[in-house]
């Protein structure tokens, strides 16, 4: 499966968009699986999921280097695409009602919400204050992954600025750090040229008829485990008795197929 990043990933002064799914089988399940109990934090689940999940990344191969060099934009995008193939994408969302506090359900499919292009000059973008100018570069996935783990903001300013500052005074940076304004510029400018995800949507609650503003969680995915894929394979060798190695080795729609067979047999309804 092809997909057309709305950022792309920065390499050698080139804006290289097209990225490549690997077609799914039980072997790639489970490296997704693995890939996420090996994680240090998020972000650096999200890189070795998408790693292990793509084929191509622009005009190379996925490593977990490149893809951590990807924008936040363009790593949740591929993260909803991923869910969505591995049909664990929720159909409907729950939230509760600023308004009554009664809990509600609403439908929703985070992949096929539309997303906006990059903006002019991506992924850098220029910033000015207090009569200095800075050119900063759009944070990645590698960025996130270096301020995870920091708990003081005004430390996880600093390393973030340090990381993202290309061109500027960086003398006058550090006493900025806790300048709200300062920041409050960085992140429009920063906005300005990251592509447009929609992170935020309106639901209305069907007791009150209130409207909810609601965030829906970015990577459901990550809270996935092997599990399921395990008992696939049981169930499976259990009744045509193959090997681990083959039912990994099905593609993921025939495997369901057999799963669905079976349930067949034994009278469920599939």
């Amino acid at each position: 499966m092809d997909v057309i990043l709305p950022g792309g990933l920065w390499e050698s002064g080139q804006r290289q968009r097209r990225a490549r799914f690997r077609a799914l089988d039980g072997r790639v399940e489970l490296e997704l699986a693995e890939a996420v109990a090996a994680a240090a934090n998020v972000p650096d689940a999200v890189t070795r999921l998408l790693a292990a999940a793509l084929e191509r990344l622009g005009d190379g191969q996925p490593t977990p280097e490149r893809v951590a060099s990807l924008c936040v934009a363009d790593r949740k995008q591929l993260m909803r695409l991923l869910d969505a193939r591995l049909g664990g994408e929720s159909r409907w969302h729950s939230a509760r009602c600023r308004k009554c506090d009664a809990p509600f359900d609403f439908p929703l499919r985070l992949s096929s919400l539309p997303v906006g292009e990059a903006g002019e000059g991506y992924p850098f973008a220029r910033v000015c204050h207090a009569q200095a100018e800075w050119i900063l570069r759009l944070p990645n996935g590698a960025d996130q992954a270096a301020v995870a783990d920091i708990e003081a903001l005004p430390r996880a300013r600093a390393v973030l600025l340090g990381r993202i500052l290309v061109e500027g005074p960086p003398d006058s940076v550090p006493h900025r750090i806790e300048d709200e304004a300062f920041w409050s510029r960085i992140e429009t400018a920063l906005e300005a040229v990251a592509p447009a995800l929609i992170e935020r949507v309106r639901a209305t609650c069907p007791e009150c008829g209130a409207e909810n503003v609601i965030e829906p969680e970015p990577y459901p995915l990550l809270r996935r485990d092997g599990s399921r894929l395990l008992l696939d394979v049981h169930r499976l060798a259990g009744y045509y008795h193959w090997s681990e190695t083959d039912i990994l080795a099905l593609p993921r729609r025939r495997r369901q197929r057999y799963l669905d067979l079976i349930d067949a047999a034994r009278g469920m309804q599939s």
